[in-house]
């Protein structure tokens, strides 16, 4: 695997087509290794990154103590032959013009109200100096993706878009870098999140949204999370559901032990 510590440095590479790009902000979990088995299956190279991005963190989050383990996800890449990883320099993310999203007035983006413009300003970026035929995803963060994808369909940037499916630990917990905040046995705990969700998509074949939200609030309220938001929704442009809505999005945003935690799930009419 060839680390390429530079934006410059990255320009004078001739990247073998068609190759995926896989942005990440490191420690990695089997959430990250699954988009780069995907790319490795699908495309003929794939650059990673490892960038922990200043811009999507508001005032009072965890931008300095966000867990970094650079060594050991150099392994991890090397062990996936992953053919490129991309640590961008230190100023990276400076003097960048703040873009503004769609779809980021609901849902993460009323308790973050500046987390998906530093998503979305990083990740163009990228996509630009890079130019990647495709650039991957997981599901968890289902808002962020359906921003990028947005996006990049209005700018008319040659990448796909590809989004895949959430990894869970043994519990249903969703993974992510987070989860390493909380003690085996919250871990564990935590899977009733998950168990939640699935049942208020079955829930919804008996009964009306407004029931449902109650009904998996108040058992997350207690079982001891903070509700941050349990919102159903129009998968396709996160507005309320309506006649014309055939995917819902069930997601959900807590925080257990001062640890945030999302996950979503998506039910097809």
């Amino acid at each position: 695997m060839v680390i390429v510590k530079s934006s410059s440095a990255l320009n004078s590479i001739n990247f073998q087509n068609p190759f995926a790009f896989v942005p990440t902000m490191g420690n990695l979990h089997e959430g990250h290794l699954s988009l780069i088995k995907f790319a490795k299956e699908n495309y003929s190279e794939v650059i990673a990154s490892i960038f922990v991005n200043p811009l999507q963190f508001g005032k009072n989050e965890d931008f300095a103590s966000y867990p970094k383990t650079l060594d050991k996800d150099i392994e991890i890449l090397e062990d996936l032959e992953c053919n490129y990883l991309f640590l961008p320099e230190p100023n990276f993310a400076e003097n960048l013009e703040i873009i503004n999203p769609n779809f980021s007035d609901v849902l993460c983006g009323l308790s973050r109200p500046t987390h998906f413009h530093g998503v979305l300003t990083i990740i163009d970026k990228f996509l630009r100096l890079i130019k990647p035929n495709a650039c991957l995803f997981g599901l968890k963060d289902y808002q962020q993706q359906l921003i990028i994808r947005d996006y990049v369909h209005r700018k008319k940037l040659r990448t796909d878009i590809i989004s895949l499916p959430i990894i869970r630990e043994n519990s249903g917990l969703a993974m992510s870098s987070r989860n390493n905040y909380l003690s085996k046995d919250d871990r564990e705990y935590c899977g009733k999140i998950y168990s939640c969700i699935k049942k208020t998509a079955e829930s919804l074949k008996t009964s009306s949204v407004k029931i449902a939200t109650k009904q998996a609030t108040d058992f997350l309220q207690n079982a001891g999370f903070e509700m941050d938001y349990l919102k159903i929704l129009d998968a396709d442009n996160l507005s309320e559901i309506s006649e014309r809505t055939n995917k819902i999005l069930i997601a959900v945003a807590v925080n257990y032990k001062k640890v945030r935690l999302i996950d979503n799930i998506l039910v097809s009419l």
